[in-house]
């Protein structure tokens, strides 16, 4: 465990930074998933959710044609 992480776990800090409005549409967050107070309840989803992207998912599917 690097120091920084260390450091964030006796802080309570934790979690890590996210850009939710950048590089769209592959960045962010799954649709549904709201930003309240700084923080961000991530849904239970399998693999890493890009299936409840809707705007990537219409763009795989243009790229898959």
């Amino acid at each position: 465990m690097s120091d920084v992480a260390k450091h964030r776990r006796r802080s309570g800090a934790g979690g890590n930074e996210s850009y939710p409005d950048l590089f769209q549409p592959y960045g962010g967050f799954p649709d549904g998933v709201r930003v309240e107070s700084g923080h961000v309840i991530m849904p239970e989803l399998p693999g890493i959710g890009f299936e409840e992207k809707s705007d990537l998912i219409k763009v795989m599917g243009e790229l898959a044609q």
